[in-house]
């Protein structure tokens, strides 16, 4: 009885410790799945930044790898050749310095190969340079393969396929437009521009006025030195009546000026200082001026008094009085230009 108690508890002992050890065992499997998804992504991220590529041909296995995934200006471009062929079989690559299309090399190695397992391995490694020409490939190249077995070696040659490199996505064709609306944004001025800008344009305006009413004077002038004393008088007379004093009852103003016209008239005529003489000093003159008739004379006088009358002794003007005196300028300016006339042709 002793004996198999001891036998019994045997069997549980036995039991408990199967059941710790099944126990651990399944938490151990637990842990160890999830190591493996935690490190799926990083492990398939990885492989995602290699582009790979199977060249192989019957019994020769060359597999291409290179880094990055895609080919970039900004970094260089690592191309790596994987051959394992027989061991009996000796494999030979030329030299695809040339074959590389739309790089630059910058560096190339093989390492020696390494016999085991009845296989022969060999790796080739290139580092390349992008340029510009965004299409980059291996072109195909001409494999040697030696089988040894036989003497001498048999050579046979088989020819790769193309491989092509992608490339980043072709960057926006730069039409050299600006990418921004370049229209003038309105910025409306401040007072005080617009009020410097205004008396600006307020002086231009009256210079330029001016300037033209100094030019048609001047022009008036000069056509006026030209003409003869009547052609002179008559122009002067002329000016003075659009002036319009008498329509505005400017009487003594009007009798002034259409006085000054006759001494202006006597002056270029007959050389006497008419405008800056009194009516009696040049009445005085006038009679010893060997160019004045009496009966010219006469009428002169009569003018310039009934005139003085009007600008000095305040007698009541008419506009029928104002018309009678310029006809007697008038009358006046034609009688003495007639006998000038007569006398340059007496004289002549």
């Amino acid at each position: 009885m002793k004996r198999g108690f001891k036998t019994d508890d045997g069997r549980r002992h036995l039991a408990a410790l199967r059941k710790r050890t099944t126990g651990g065992r399944r938490a151990v499997g637990a842990v160890w799945a999830l190591v493996f998804l935690a490190l799926a992504p990083i492990q398939a991220s990885e492989t995602s930044t290699v582009f790979t590529a199977d060249i192989s041909h019957a019994l020769i296995e060359i597999q291409l790898s290179a880094e990055p995934a895609h080919v970039r200006m900004d970094r260089d471009f690592f191309v790596t050749l994987h051959i394992r062929a027989p061991d009996y079989l000796k494999v030979t690559l030329p030299d695809l310095r040339a074959r590389f299309r739309g790089f630059k090399v910058a560096d190339g190695y093989t390492r020696e190969p390494i016999t085991a397992a009845g296989a022969t391995r060999m790796e080739q490694r290139w580092r390349l340079i992008p340029d510009l020409r965004r299409a980059y490939r291996l072109a195909p190249f001409a494999v040697q393969v030696d089988d040894t077995r036989t003497r001498p070696a048999t050579t046979t040659w088989f020819a790769t396929r193309t491989v092509t490199f992608p490339a980043e996505p072709t960057p926006a064709i730069v039409s050299g437009e600006p990418e921004v609306s370049l229209r003038p944004f309105w910025i409306p001025p401040t007072l005080r521009t617009v009020s410097i800008w205004i008396g600006i344009v307020v002086l231009a305006i009256v210079f330029v006025a001016l300037l033209l009413r100094g030019a048609l004077a001047i022009s008036r002038n000069m056509k006026e030195r030209r003409m003869s004393p009547r052609e002179r008088a008559f122009a002067e007379l002329d000016r003075l009546l659009r002036r319009n004093l008498v329509k505005n009852h400017l009487y003594k103003d009007f009798y002034i000026e259409l006085t000054m016209v006759v001494r202006r008239y006597i002056e270029r005529a007959h050389l006497i200082h008419a405008p800056e003489q009194t009516t009696q000093e040049f009445l005085a003159a006038a009679a010893h001026h060997p160019h004045f008739r009496p009966q010219s004379l006469a009428q002169l006088k009569d003018f310039l008094e009934s005139a003085d009358l009007i600008k000095f002794a305040g007698q009541e003007a008419t506009p029928l009085l104002a018309d009678q005196a310029v006809a007697r300028a008038k009358g006046y300016v034609e009688q003495d230009a007639r006998e000038e006339e007569l006398n340059d042709r007496k004289s002549e």
